[in-house]
């Protein structure tokens, strides 16, 4: 098996597929994971279209035969929730089709069809790229976050690994210890989001805080503040 963008100790890049073809979605699962990377599949559009990506993938494939109103829908949803690149794969050639995709943030349409050797040459492709600007290690009081692991180190040696959106979140908390980070700025460097989806962002820190203390036994590392959050500064 090939390793990609975890050959250097990374953890497996996330794949995040929605394909309504029951015979095409597991044949992109199989590829995807031969090469070492995570794929998570949606098969049915309704609930993709509800799908609110808590945890954000590297990267998006959006492969279906639903109605084009319906595909252009799921692209803005997602790039509204995720700064990812996202893959879409069109049915057919439609010059109105493609442009109108580019405009709701997609980063690349490919017109079917597409043999399988090309379908998993442009996944590493857009792979190489999810990984191009890699974080650095950090340590702020009790946590160490190492990159390479997507985890947090107590001063107990106590390993805790976490999702991608919650070591992207402690990553920017951490950058500045004591300083408030509001809301809007934290979905802006979070998820890339120009707007604050509040009931997404305190969820996402609850999880975050019930598992450090859970795991390290350290509390209040995450602070409240007015219209925002911060990392407690010792």
């Amino acid at each position: 098996m090939q390793n990609t963008p975890d050959s250097d100790n990374r953890p497996p890049l996330r794949v995040y597929v929605v394909c309504d073809q029951s015979a095409t979605a597991p044949i992109w699962g199989y590829l995807i994971r031969e090469k070492g990377l995570v794929a998570i599949l949606e098969t049915v559009v309704t609930r993709a279209l509800d799908h609110t990506l808590e945890d954000i993938p590297d990267l998006i494939v959006i492969d279906i035969n639903a109605p084009h109103a319906q595909r252009i829908e799921l692209c803005k949803r997602y790039r509204a929730l995720s700064s990812s690149p996202i893959l879409l794969f069109l049915p057919a050639n439609n010059e109105n089709e493609i442009l109108e995709a580019y405009q709701a943030g997609v980063d690349e349409c490919v017109v079917k069809p597409v043999s399988p050797a090309i379908f998993l040459a442009k996944i590493l492709a857009w792979a190489k790229r999810s990984w191009s600007q890699p974080m650095s290690p950090l340590r702020t009081g009790p946590l160490k976050l190492d990159p390479a692991h997507r985890s947090a180190v107590a001063a107990t040696g106590q390993e805790v690994r976490l999702t991608n959106l919650e070591f992207r979140l402690l990553h920017l908390l951490m950058s500045r210890p004591g300083a408030i980070f509001k809301a809007d700025e934290i979905m802006q460097a979070v998820w890339g989001m120009e707007k604050a989806d509040l009931g997404l962002l305190k969820n996402v820190v609850y999880r975050l805080r019930r598992k450090l203390e859970e795991e390290t036994g350290e509390t209040s590392l995450i602070q409240t503040r007015p219209g925002g959050y911060s990392f407690l500064d010792q």
